[in-house]
C-alpha cells in the first residue's frame, strides 16, 4: 500500500457572501459545496490536525490524497455553512480562534485592494457545537494582532492566554498556533514554543513533509475565486496560483529537466 509522501495544508478564511467582487477571502458556500466534491472526487480526503502532526512525526501512515482543513479567525459562517457540508462528508477540520473577540467581529485592520467591512465571529454555544461535530480548535493569537510587533512580555501574555482560553471551550490547551497576518520570526517562533505550542503554521505556500520545521507549517491560500479545477491544480502543484498556466508552466519544466 502506498502512503502521503507530502501533505498540503489549506487555509480558509471566510465562507458566507462577498463584501465585493475583489473579496478573495470569503467563499460562497455553493463555491465551498463545489470544492469539496471534486477533492472527494478526485480521490482527496480531509485529515484531522492531530493525524497530521503524527504523521510528521512518524507515528502514524496516512493515505495519498490527506489533506488538512483549516478556517482561521472563526468566522459565523463556518458553522453555518461549511459544517453541515464537511459533517455530511465526514470530513475534519480545525478552526484557529481569535479567543479575545469571541462572539464578537473581526475589527483588524486587513490591507487588501477595497476596504473589507467587520464580520460576527463565532461565540462559545457556537463552537461547542463544532466540537461536538469533531472540529478542532486552536489558536490565532488573542486579538489578531502582528505578534512580531509586540516585546516578549506581551508576545508571550497573548500566546499563553490564547492556549488557556482554547482550554476553556475544549478542555485542554490549544496544541497549535496561526501566526495572524503569517507574520513571524526567530523570536515569535521561539516564544511560540516556549508558550507551549507543539506546532505552528504559516502562510507560506507549499506542501509539508515530515522532515518539515515544526514551527514553519506550510498552507495553500484558498480564495474566493478558486474553482474546483483552480484548486485541484494548487493542492497538486502546492503552490497559490491555480491557473491553469500554472499547471502548464510546472510539465513544461519537468520535460525539460528530462530532456
Amino acid at each position: 500500500m502506498h502512503y502521503a509522501q507530502r501533505i498540503p495544508v489549506l487555509m480558509y478564511h471566510r465562507v458566507g457572501e462577498p463584501d465585493h467582487a475583489h473579496d478573495i477571502y470569503c467563499i460562497r458556500p455553493d463555491r465551498f459545496a463545489a470544492q469539496m466534491r471534486s477533492l472527494s472526487k478526485n480521490g482527496y480526503s480531509a485529515v484531522s490536525i492531530e493525524d497530521f502532526d503524527a504523521w510528521r512525526h512518524g507515528t502514524k501512515s496516512l493515505p495519498p490524497g490527506a489533506f488538512v482543513l483549516t478556517f482561521d479567525d472563526g468566522f459565523t459562517g463556518v458553522r453555518d455553512y461549511a459544517a453541515p457540508i464537511l459533517q455530511k462528508m465526514g470530513w475534519p477540520a480545525t478552526v484557529f480562534l481569535v479567543t479575545g473577540k469571541l462572539g464578537g467581529d473581526s475589527n483588524w485592520q486587513v490591507t487588501t485592494d477595497q476596504p473589507m467591512r467587520p464580520h460576527r465571529l463565532m461565540d462559545q454555544a457556537q463552537l461547542l457545537e463544532l466540537l461536538e461535530q469533531g472540529f478542532s480548535l486552536h489558536s490565532h493569537s488573542v486579538n489578531h494582532h502582528d505578534l512580531t510587533m509586540l516585546d516578549e512580555a506581551e508576545l508571550l501574555k497573548d500566546l499563553i492566554e490564547s492556549r488557556e482560553n482554547i482550554a476553556g471551550l475544549s478542555g485542554k490547551p490549544a496544541a497549535y498556533l496561526a501566526y495572524p497576518y503569517g507574520r513571524n520570526d526567530d523570536r515569535v517562533r521561539d516564544l511560540t514554543k516556549r508558550a507551549g505550542y507543539v506546532a505552528a503554521f504559516s502562510v507560506e505556500s507549499g506542501f509539508n513533509r515530515p522532515d518539515g520545521d515544526d514551527f514553519r507549517i506550510r498552507r495553500l491560500d484558498v480564495f474566493g475565486t478558486d474553482t474546483p479545477a483552480m484548486l485541484l491544480r494548487k493542492i497538486r502543484l502546492g503552490c497559490n496560483d491555480g491557473r491553469l498556466s500554472s499547471l502548464v508552466r510546472y510539465y513544461a519544466r519537468r520535460l525539460l529537466k528530462k530532456s
